[in-house]
């Protein structure tokens, strides 16, 4: 089975764009760049405006449903002049959500500037508030990689009750938050990093195998029953 990732998304934009329409509201999205990126960690590639791009394409899918998408572009400072500009920026009102694009810049104290986005506006979860309420289970929102997952299982009638499954990478955009979900949804989760010894051996026994380290050809078809 071959799952259809841009089907998804574009059947998903389609009813988001018939729910806003009907809704009759006006949305906003703020997004926030701050410098330009650093090397990207597994690519060994410098990409220099890589997170400007990146917004660029989320801007086109807002724009696409009728949400107003706003970049905000800040110099690189100290954290906490910085995190003073996003509080400003997220407490406008005619902002109703915030992403903060990561990686950040070296020197920057990353959670620091997550914190700075309200709960309410914060669309990625990853504020400290945020991810409380997402552990206990008191979150309204998943985070993206979390609804992803979640929408595919849900397309593809995948029950993953009492289900082996293998997450590749711990990080706290998808592993993390991806294995905790899998978990408080009755998933038989293994948490794989680098220092994991036999990660072939708990990816072979696994039925559903996910991997967010952003690393091309890591799953191997040997790895996989």
């Amino acid at each position: 089975m071959i799952i259809d990732g841009r089907k998804i998304a574009d059947e998903m934009l389609e009813e988001l764009k018939s729910k806003i329409a009907e809704s009759g509201k006006h949305f906003k999205l703020a997004a926030i760049l701050i410098g330009e990126s650093p090397v990207y960690p597994h690519t060994h590639v410098v990409s220099v405006g890589a997170s400007k791009k990146f917004l660029e394409l989320k801007q086109k899918s807002a724009e696409k449903i009728g949400i107003e998408y706003e970049i905000h572009e800040l110099l690189v400072t100290d954290s906490e002049q910085l995190a003073k500009q996003i509080s400003e920026i997220a407490n406008n009102q005619s902002n109703q959500g915030v992403i903060v694009e990561l990686p950040l810049p070296p020197g920057i104290d990353v959670q620091k500037i997550l914190d700075a986005v309200p709960q309410n506006k914060d669309v990625d979860v990853l504020s400290q508030e945020s991810q409380k309420a997402f552990l206990a289970g008191d979150s309204k929102m998943l985070s993206p990689a979390v609804e992803a997952v979640r929408i595919i299982f849900e397309k593809y009638n995948i029950d993953i009750r009492d289900k082996k499954c293998a997450v590749f990478g711990q990080g706290l955009l998808v592993g993390q938050p991806v294995a905790h979900w899998l978990t408080s949804q009755g998933a038989e989760v293994t948490a794989i990093d680098e220092f994991t010894q036999n990660s072939k051996q708990f990816s072979l026994e696994a039925d559903i195998i996910i991997s967010g380290v952003g690393k091309a050809n890591l799953i191997t078809a040997s790895m996989v029953k």
